[in-house]
């Protein structure tokens, strides 16, 4: 019989035995589960690297996925000190001839540019496959931009090579300008001037002239260092922007956001909004063959309306001929107001000129059209408020309030990055940028961004 010593004894080892089986087995779970994750990470690793080189990848669990067939899987990549990097995206999509393209887009976690592309191996009759020199040059055109994306034409070349180039209807031939009538913080008010030929935008200038006519041109003084901004001096921006005008034609197609951005011109980061504006105002202009000369007639009209004299006499002429004034203290010239007197946008040169001597206002049936507030004037929105901004129009119908999709069922105002297809190879291209835009829908869905 055991006595009370040896009885004790007994039941402590039983509980050590006892604790030393349970750490063995949770010991022997947490290696097991440990040598399973370095198995998936290993995993990952070996697939993702190519596209993300991350410390770790996690796969996203997501009901939005089930809205989208096409994508095989989506992962995070973090870095050692477990902060996000970006997103990889194993997906697959149809290509114009309706065969499958399977591939890896990886992008970053904070602006979603594309970071790295790669196909996945192919396999089944009905792959879609894109030659090492066609997906090299892709990337070179892909990489580095933000989604979504469309090709500055979304044409394919190779079925019209004569195809004229694009661009805006009802444009008069001659030199239109517009300004804006107020300075901004730093004393400058900005102009467009534009030269058409042939129905086409030829020639385009966006500077700003300083009220202090002791003062340089803003592009003059940005090259001087006189005048700073983020990025690129301003004068190269301006010219950046203007050429890229030339190309696309219509200012709408610049795809200016909400904040006055735009991510699809190389090199400007600067506020384009006064530029989009003004052009807007000439492209009317020009449709309503309303010159430069007009327009300084008109403005000049302006000041004699208020001061009962010309800018020459009131000495606001200055030596390029630009009208340096700012309405900026008389803003009943040029506001619009809705009902409850609250500013909706302002007015141009040519719809004032129309106020002060009574003369019917009339447009094109290319411009918009906005009675004012009592009724008896047609006013075009060619100042700050655009109606027709990120994908808005002002038809009044609550189920007609989206321009026609662009891409990929994806409105222009969505559109961030416009590219070029690779030479002899526009189908792969737009293959490619038929993934990206899908990588793009889910993670709008995904992260809930919301497009206003």
């Amino acid at each position: 019989m055991m006595t009370h010593a040896q009885l004790k004894q007994f039941i402590a080892e039983a509980v050590i035995l006892l604790i030393l089986g349970a750490v063995l087995v949770i010991g022997g779970y947490f290696i097991s589960q440990d040598n399973a994750n370095k198995r998936v990470q290993n995993e990952y690793h070996a697939r993702f690297d190519i596209v993300l080189d991350s410390y770790s990848y996690e796969k996203v669990k997501s009901k939005a996925l089930s809205n989208f067939p096409e994508i095989k899987g989506v992962y995070i990549g973090y870095n050692a000190s477990g902060s996000p990097e970006g997103y990889v995206v194993d997906l697959s999509v149809k290509s114009p001839d309706n065969r499958d393209l399977s591939m890896l887009v990886a992008l970053d976690y904070e602006s979603t540019r594309i970071v790295g592309l790669s196909l996945n191996p192919v396999t089944g009759d009905n792959a879609y496959t894109i030659s090492e020199d066609e997906m090299n040059q892709i990337k070179d055109r892909l990489i580095g931009r933000q989604i979504p994306m469309a090709f500055i034409t979304d044409k394919n070349p190779d079925e019209d090579e004569n195809a004229e180039k694009i661009t805006v209807g009802g444009l008069k031939d001659g030199v239109y300008y517009a300004q804006r009538l107020f300075d901004d913080r730093n004393k400058y008010i900005d102009y467009v001037e534009m030269e058409v030929e042939n129905g086409v935008i030829i020639k385009v200038k966006w500077d700003a002239f300083c009220t202090d006519t002791t003062n340089q041109d803003r592009s003059e003084a940005s090259l001087r260092g006189a005048y700073e901004i983020s990025g690129l001096d301003w004068a190269t921006q301006s010219y950046n922007l203007c050429h890229a005008l030339l190309e696309c034609q219509d200012p709408d197609r610049l795809a200016m956001k909400s904040d006055g951005t735009t991510d699809i011109v190389a090199g400007v980061t600067c506020d384009i909004r006064p530029f989009i504006e003004l052009s807007k105002e000439c492209i009317s202009n020009s449709r309503a063959g309303y010159s430069k000369t007009d327009y300084m007639r008109g403005l000049n009209m302006m000041l004699f309306h208020l001061y009962q004299d010309n800018a020459e006499g009131l000495e606001y002429l200055n030596k390029d001929g630009h009208i340096v004034f700012s309405f900026e203290e008389t803003p009943e010239l040029y506001t619009i107001y809705d009902d409850n007197e609250a500013v909706i946008g302002y007015m141009g040169v040519r719809q004032i000129e129309s106020i002060i001597t009574g003369k019917p206002y009339t447009e094109s049936e290319y411009d918009n059209r906005q009675n004012d507030k009592n009724g008896d004037v047609q006013i075009a929105n060619t100042g700050d408020y655009d109606a027709g901004e990120d994908g808005l129009i002002t038809s009044g119908n609550s189920d007609d309030q989206i321009l026609t999709d662009s891409i990929d069922d994806l409105p222009m105002s969505e559109i961030a990055s416009l590219v070029e297809p690779a030479p002899n190879a526009y189908d792969q291209t737009r293959t490619v940028i038929k993934a990206c835009n899908t990588c793009y829908k889910f993670l709008k869905e995904y992260l809930k961004w919301k497009v206003t």
